[in-house]
């Protein structure tokens, strides 16, 4: 890309060794006008390279200030997803103590009838004490076997209303820890809220510091609109990129100064690990429950060329590894799709998203917040989860020189062999 920068010098060049190899001037030509043709070379050469240099000392310092807005920004995702993380251990906590607290309440409900039974009997016997046996005999012998069947009665009450007991302190208890993890959760949702309005204000720094326009923003969305209109395919949509990225190459006047800053400052980037040697270090990009493996039976009745993995609503989607975005837009019935370059051929592509963060072209950190999820699933087949599953699911998939491959192996923890 600091080819592009000195085109005009390469062209003032040349144009200098044309004039300089030209046949002497005949005698009646003015030998004045060859100075001043020098001097407009040279001028036009010293202001080709000052741009050159100019606009790569921008790059560098983009680059510069990009990176330590990435650190950041890695930092603050971080944060957020161990928020979401223990917003959903919150959660599942809630769910197993609602399920204790009915199973309490049925228990409960179940020995109502039981108890209010022999209260009534025991409140008989308090109430209407034995009539005296030479009056009555009768009442006596009644008496006698309902004293008789008290011994049975009394033991058996106690011990219900023991258990009546445990159960209410049990309830009580349940009730407590519901309220505290009720207070952590809000405590938590609110924390969450205030941590992704400072990550927002990061990511409008960094794209701030490229210094596109909207205009050229606009620009870049259409044309991403445009390719993902033509694409049938994760591998045309790839197959297109590469080409266009190629045709870029052939002529850079065609990119505006802002953009070849950004590529520029991309190009000076250098990822942490290539990605063949990522193997086994890789986070995934959300929290979440992974549904779907690779290999495993999709919708279409073939096999998953990717995972799946179910999160909740609006969940942080973080970059798994280092890399330039080169898509970032709606495709298809997949929602919003992220392709990174990770470099060697590969391609690290991440559907189902409902908010994207970054701009094609920009240089991201593994672990660098990229978007986030809605709060349900997109319509895709491809990435549809569970029936009846409405958490939103992301879909990634790793792809090299156009073939879908294995990821298991990437993931921090595995130490499976490549099989794509």
């Amino acid at each position: 890309m600091q080819r592009m920068f000195l085109r005009f010098s390469v062209a003032a060049l040349a144009t200098l060794a044309i004039a300089i190899a030209s046949p002497a001037q005949s005698a009646g030509d003015e030998p004045a006008e060859a100075p001043g043709k020098l001097r407009e070379i040279e001028d036009q050469l010293d202001r080709a390279r000052t741009r050159a240099e100019s606009l790569e000392a921008e790059a560098k310092d983009l680059a510069a200030q990009t990176a330590r807005l990435s650190k950041r920004l890695v930092a603050m995702a971080a944060r957020i997803q161990g928020r979401e993380s223990q917003i959903g251990a919150t959660e599942k906590r809630l769910e197993g103590l609602a399920r204790d607290d009915q199973q309490v309440r049925e228990r409960l409900k179940k020995r109502r009838g039981v108890l209010a039974e022999l209260l009534a009997a025991l409140q008989r016997l308090e109430q209407n004490p034995p009539p005296a046996l030479a009056v009555r005999p009768e009442d006596a012998l009644e008496a006698v076997r309902s004293a008789m069947l008290l011994g049975v009665v009394v033991p058996e009450l106690r011990e219900e209303a023991n258990a009546l007991a445990r159960d209410l302190a049990s309830l009580r208890d349940l009730r407590q820890k519901i309220e505290r993890e009720q207070r952590y959760l809000s405590q938590n949702l609110a924390s969450l809220e205030i941590e992704r309005g400072d990550l927002a204000d990061i990511l409008e720094a960094k794209r701030a510091a490229s210094k596109l326009t909207a205009e050229e923003i606009r620009v870049e969305r259409e044309r991403m609109a445009e390719l993902a209109g033509k694409a049938k395919s994760f591998k045309e949509l790839i197959a297109r990129l590469e080409k266009e990225k190629a045709e870029e190459a052939k002529a850079p006047e065609s990119v505006s100064p802002a953009r070849a800053v950004v590529a520029r400052a991309t190009a000076l980037a250098r990822p942490s690990l290539t990605f063949s040697k990522a193997r086994g270090t890789l986070a995934l990009p959300a929290h979440g429950v992974r549904i779907r493996e690779f290999g495993a039976p999709d919708s279409f009745g073939s096999t998953a060329k990717g995972i799946s993995i179910a999160t909740r609503g609006g969940a942080q989607v973080t970059a798994p590894c280092d890399g330039a975005i080169v898509f970032a837009g709606p495709f298809r019935s997949y929602g919003e799709l992220l392709i990174i370059d990770a470099g060697e051929g590969y391609h690290v592509l991440l559907a189902g998203l409902n908010r994207i963060n970054v701009e094609v072209g920009q240089f991201v950190r593994a672990g660098e917040p990229m978007g986030t999820m809605g709060e349900s699933a997109v319509s895709s087949a491809v990435i549809g989860g569970i029936e009846g599953d409405s958490r939103p699911i992301l879909y990634v998939e790793f792809r090299n020189s156009g073939s879908s491959v294995d990821p298991s192996p990437w993931w921090a923890g595995s130490d499976e062999k490549v099989r794509g």
